[in-house]
């Protein structure tokens, strides 16, 4: 079981009974930079304390006379103070065990992104020259696209993605680009890896059924050329395209050229063509894979 621990800094230092996270109750004087969007009540400031605790989306409360004001999600700054009418107080996750001499040595945690499986996590807490910084946001993938978590290096993204069918049936790989860009697309992406390409092969052939589409028809991916070489990516969540998923003998289109998937007639493996076209011979190119962005939950 773990303890509630709140470090009451310029007053004292306590803990008691329990609670379901590992977090702690920074509490010190400071001031919000703004207040819009907080939710007020007149409560007294020890059982504001408590329901913050208890209430796992809370993540900072501000007392102003007999006001207590509660933020759960977004970001906000808090200006230092030497003011102890003005008490802010901080649930900070994963914290030191210990409570430390200065509130400012507990904000330190960079920006992350993370994710439960079904919702992305940022935050941050943080402290600069007199001011601390608190993000929490909770976002999903919009209907139709699917969560992934991508390793690039050292930097972790959680993006989500889906296909996009062109509305008049085919298009060309500009037409991909501002489909992928509409609507809250973040722009073309491709598989990160071999189990991406097997997961994104799967669902194309769904797609292709669910709309009564040739089982051949094209689909272009994030990868564009402009003279002979390597191919230049709008999506930095991706590794480019891994060698063994290209179709024997591509990329052999002259540039200008753009990466896409065949359908069942090349078994699904990715190639390059012509980014004016919108058909090759019978087959049409029929939409795109896109990164989406995520949306923001209340």
């Amino acid at each position: 079981m773990t303890s509630l621990v709140i470090c009451l800094f310029l007053v004292l230092i306590f803990s008691s009974s329990s609670s379901s996270q590992d977090s702690k109750l920074v509490v010190f004087a400071g001031i919000p930079s703004s207040l819009d969007g907080w939710k007020t009540s007149e409560i007294s400031w020890n059982t504001c304390l408590s329901q913050c605790w208890y209430d796992e989306d809370c993540r900072v409360v501000f007392q102003s006379t007999s006001s207590c004001y509660v933020f759960k999600r977004g970001n906000v700054t808090i200006q230092a103070s030497t003011d102890s009418v003005n008490r802010v107080a901080v649930k900070i996750p994963n914290p030191p065990n210990d409570c430390l001499s200065e509130p400012s040595d507990l904000f330190t945690q960079p920006f992350t992104e993370t994710t439960n499986g079904s919702q992305i996590i940022r935050s941050e807490f943080s402290y600069s020259n007199g001011q601390y910084r608190v993000v929490y946001t909770v976002s999903i993938c919009p209907s139709n696209t699917t969560l992934y978590t991508r390793v690039v290096g050292t930097k972790t993204y959680q993006v989500c993605v889906g296909f996009r069918l062109f509305p008049g049936g085919s298009g060309t790989y500009s037409d991909a680009q501002k489909l992928c860009n509409s609507s809250g697309g973040y722009g073309l992406t491709g598989p990160l890896d071999g189990t991406e390409y097997d997961i994104f092969k799967n669902q194309s052939i769904a797609l292709r059924k669910q709309n009564g589409l040739n089982e051949n028809a094209f689909i272009w991916i994030d990868g564009i050329r402009y003279a002979y070489g390597e191919f230049d990516f709008e999506d930095e969540s991706h590794n480019g395209v891994p060698a063994n998923l290209m179709h024997p003998g591509d990329p052999n289109d002259p540039p200008p050229s753009a990466l896409y998937m065949y359908g069942a007639s090349n078994r699904y493996l990715i190639a390059d063509y012509e980014t004016k076209a919108s058909w090759f011979v019978s087959w049409p190119i029929i939409g795109a894979l896109c990164r989406v962005n995520d949306v923001l939950q209340d």
